[in-house]
């Protein structure tokens, strides 16, 4: 895709502006090569070393010490939230093997379904000083990371023509499964019914309907040094929310708390994006989707969450069922 090029030289123009406030040209590259789906053209005087979904170009000048190495990764399941996913590779790429800052300054832009996220900062690598620069693609369930680590500023050249000559295929999320994948023997594990992970990208299309999830909390207080009675709080309540094609949200809130009756009527907006359905009243509230079951009478969708607005939602929730379990809510559509 031709766009998504100029794209990348952008964002690194950019990157670079904030750094020394220059133009670098582009310098002369070898043939093109293909990591999954990211072409690019390797550059010239520069030793390859691969691993699996990853490659790496390193070139050191002996009589300066100076010296740059461009890592590409290929693409890898991704949070679903691009924000989340820039934070886990800085911290994974950035931050553990360099000690690099934890906020760096970043910029976003968009590219044929793709969000890009780029942050620059100075780092220490064997004793010297030099800069890291990361960005990341997050789009259609994916990402795409590229890592540039350099402590002469005559390397930008190579950097911004890496990064320029990248080709990466529109990010399209998975197409919808037939309506038909409906679980007629639901599994049944320590006495609680199993909803398993959506074996495919959910759109809103898939949450058209009315919803509804009932829940109760009830606190018993004790003095905490005489371990005697301190009262009691308890609420309970009911959602009723109704999501329409076109993305619409509307939620009928009722609930009973210390016996005092609590009515809500609220309306807004539905995205997902990967893993991540959001609900924009307010504030934005984002969940991370857990599990997906569809039974004869009824389907079930699990989230966890919610998070709000520009909170980001940890990693472990993504890849660990057992974190933040305590926010696991299932909401129920009846056929």
């Amino acid at each position: 895709m031709k766009n998504n090029r100029s794209t990348w030289r952008i964002i690194f123009g950019l990157l670079i502006a904030q750094i020394l406030c220059l133009f670098v040209p582009q310098t002369v590259f070898s043939q093109t090569e293909k990591l999954g789906i990211v072409s690019y053209t390797a550059p010239k005087g520069f030793t390859k070393t691969t691993k699996e979904n990853i490659v790496a170009f390193t070139q050191v000048n002996q009589a300066t010490g100076g010296f740059c190495i461009i890592t590409l990764y290929g693409a890898t399941p991704g949070t679903g939230d691009p924000k989340s996913d820039f934070k886990r590779e800085w911290n994974n790429l950035v931050i553990k093997p360099l000690n690099a800052e934890t906020n760096p300054k970043t910029d976003t832009q968009l590219a044929d379904g793709w969000t890009v996220i780029s942050g620059v900062a100075a780092v220490d690598f064997q004793g010297g000083k030099s800069v890291a620069m990361l960005s990341v693609l997050s789009g259609g369930g994916k990402t795409i990371s590229l890592l540039g680590v350099f402590n002469e500023t005559s390397y930008m050249t190579q950097l911004t023509a890496f990064s320029s000559s990248m080709d990466v295929e529109k990010a399209v999320a998975e197409a919808p499964a037939p309506q038909s994948e409906v679980s007629l023997t639901p599994k049944i594990e320590n006495g609680h019914l199993v909803i398993p992970m959506p074996t495919r990208q959910l759109t809103v299309a898939d949450l058209v309907g009315e919803w509804g999830q009932n829940d109760g909390i009830n606190t018993r207080y004790v003095d905490r040094y005489s371990g005697t009675y301190a009262g009691f709080e308890s609420l309970h309540f009911t959602n009723k929310m109704t999501i329409t094609a076109q993305g619409g949200y509307y939620n009928d809130f009722f609930a009973i708390q210390n016996g005092k009756k609590i009515k809500e009527d609220t309306n807004g907006t539905v995205a997902i994006t990967g893993r991540v359905l959001s609900i924009k009243e307010r504030n934005t509230k984002k969940y991370v989707i857990r599990g997906w079951l569809e039974l004869p009478d009824m389907t079930i969708l699990e989230v966890c969450g919610p998070w709000y607005d520009d909170d980001v939602i940890p990693e472990a929730i993504f890849s660990d069922p057992n974190q933040g379990a305590n926010l696991d809510k299932k909401w129920v559509r009846k056929k």
